[in-house]
């Protein structure tokens, strides 16, 4: 049996509400979309990766960098953009990183690769970390059935913890590394949007409302991603000191 097609599409828009133009904010002399393009070619499960936009500064930044762009038009979420996009290319797994994830780790790529490769019947992965962190609305936490499947994720925190030495005393956050089947990703972006997706608001729960399943690969030590002003600091404090960049130069 051929190997399946991988790519890596990060979506990536010039607005957004609690960091304006944030795609296009410095990090350690580089966009931070650029961060999240290089650092996801990294990952050895991935045959291509693209930026997927609608902005023609992102495309700029990203092109100056060595990069590869599909624009697109507009579009309400990541999802349905990448679904536009793939319409140009040839894949049969598609990962979604999220272009805020300026700090993702290319092994944890490659972890929620692994088993999308190994069971063909799995439609939806998704990427969960521990986090102890309350009163983050700009994180999404996430709790998982005893199989590993994505039981929901929230801007609250989720799970309430009523006794404090209580067993689930450690949160997880989704790590917004998002796999789909090039079927299961058109078959998604059809449905209507749900009313939990809307509410959060976060497209991935419309999976979960249409009684699909999602499953969760946990991974650690995975970093905050771009939301906020504090975040921002926080990245670039991170990044003066991460050793991964200093790899960008051999891509």
């Amino acid at each position: 049996m051929n190997s399946p097609k991988i790519v890596g599409m990060i979506p990536a828009r010039l607005e957004s509400t609690r960091l304006p133009a944030k795609a296009l904010k410095d990090i350690c002399g580089l966009p931070a979309i650029v961060h999240t393009y290089m650092r996801t070619r990294l990952a050895k499960q991935l045959d291509q990766v693209y930026v997927v936009t609608d902005s023609p500064a992102i495309r700029e930044a990203v092109l100056i960098h060595g990069g590869q762009v599909i624009m697109t038009g507009p579009h309400r979420n990541g999802s349905e953009r990448i679904a536009e996009a793939i319409e140009q290319i040839e894949c049969d797994i598609v990962i979604n990183v999220q272009g805020d994830e300026i700090l993702i780790d290319p092994d944890h790529i490659d972890a929620i690769v692994e088993p999308m490769v190994r069971n063909q019947d799995l439609s939806f992965c998704v990427g969960v970390t521990p986090f102890d962190r309350e009163h983050s609305p700009s994180d999404f936490k996430a709790v998982t059935d005893l199989k590993g499947s994505l039981l929901y994720c929230s801007r609250a925190d989720i799970p309430y913890r009523l006794n404090q030495q209580d067993p689930c005393n450690h949160r997880l956050k989704m790590v917004f590394v998002v796999g789909f089947r090039r079927d299961s990703l058109l078959r998604f972006v059809s449905w209507e949007p749900t009313p939990l997706e809307q509410s959060e608001p976060n497209e991935f729960l419309r999976i979960l409302e249409y009684g699909e399943k999602i499953q969760a690969v946990r991974v650690e030590n995975a970093h905050i991603s771009l939301d906020t002003e504090d975040d921002l600091r926080e990245i670039r404090l991170l990044m003066e000191q991460d050793s991964l960049r200093h790899n960008y130069q051999r891509i």
